[in-house]
């Protein structure tokens, strides 16, 4: 287990622990307190939380986050749900059917796809796994507040296909005062992971994030247009947040909306990648 589970929590223990993790992988010690990088920015973003976190922290919770899209009259948004578990013994007596992936509903990065048979998906290791995933606070990991205090659940829903038979890309939509400003796109998640950055006019950026970078760019998809507007719908009332799409042949669906990416330590290569979209965040919240 990591460290930080055992250190003291509280907004001070928090953000120090996260600028020195950040310094640790980024090379360079942030400045949270003036942001002009990307990292920067997000680490800004626990000093002083633009929004209401009561809010974040109920759109960080991937059961809740459901109810929340219904409320806004978006249930087209919403991916399908096929269970949510307090305890491993609910989901080992489940009858699953067909292909579906399972994450915790108070975590970050966890995932198991599985397909079921005669009624049941997942193997004993997998049982021990969701047993981890209940006993974690992601929080103390991470120090996102948003997570503190999140119901400790497992969420499990069908496995969505594109319409090449596979797992659906994340298109990620980077926004500042409800303005989108950036795209992630993720290729391959599940099997060989690379990631590129675009502009809002379908622009591929110079420079790569955390993953390879592939220099060629893919042809704008034609739910674009549709995602930034709903992008924008979505993060009215948030200093910086980024919506994460699937863009499926029905439509759109909602991945996630996510606070803190990389807990504010997200590598770019070129480094000057990281001071360039941080610019392009001070020029859109006028900070400039």
């Amino acid at each position: 287990m990591k460290l930080q589970n055992y250190l003291p929590t509280g907004h001070l223990w928090d953000n120090a622990l996260s600028l020195l993790n950040a310094r640790k992988r980024l090379g360079y010690f942030p400045n949270s307190r003036q942001p002009r990088t990307f990292n920067e920015h997000i680490l800004a973003q626990k000093w002083f939380f633009e929004g209401e976190l009561e809010l974040a922290k109920r759109i960080t919770d991937k059961a809740q986050v459901k109810d929340w899209l219904t409320e806004l009259g978006r249930d087209d948004l919403v991916v399908p749900t096929l269970g949510v578990f307090e305890s491993v013994e609910d989901i080992e007596t489940y009858h699953f059917e067909g292909e579906l992936i399972a994450k915790s509903t108070h975590g970050s990065g966890e995932a198991i796809i599985r397909t079921a048979q005669n009624g049941k998906a997942f193997t004993r290791e997998d049982l021990e796994v969701f047993r981890s995933w209940l006993a974690e606070d992601y929080y103390k990991r991470s120090r996102e507040p948003n997570y503190k205090g999140l119901r400790k659940r497992i969420i499990v829903e069908p496995l969505l296909r594109d319409e090449t038979g596979n797992p659906p890309k994340d298109f990620k939509f980077f926004c500042v005062n409800g303005e989108p400003f950036a795209i992630q796109v993720d290729h391959g998640r599940y099997t060989h992971h690379t990631r590129q950055l675009y502009d809002t006019n379908w622009n591929l950026l110079p420079y790569a994030m955390c993953y390879e970078r592939n220099p060629d760019p893919m042809a704008k998809p034609a739910l674009v247009d549709e995602a930034l507007q709903s992008a924008r719908q979505l993060a009215q009332g948030f200093g910086f947040v980024r919506v994460d799409f699937y863009f499926m042949p029905s439509g759109l669906k909602l991945g996630e909306m996510t606070f803190f990416p990389g807990n504010g330590a997200e590598l770019f290569t070129p480094p000057e990648g990281d001071t360039q979209l941080g610019q392009i965040m001070l020029e859109i919240s006028g900070k400039r």
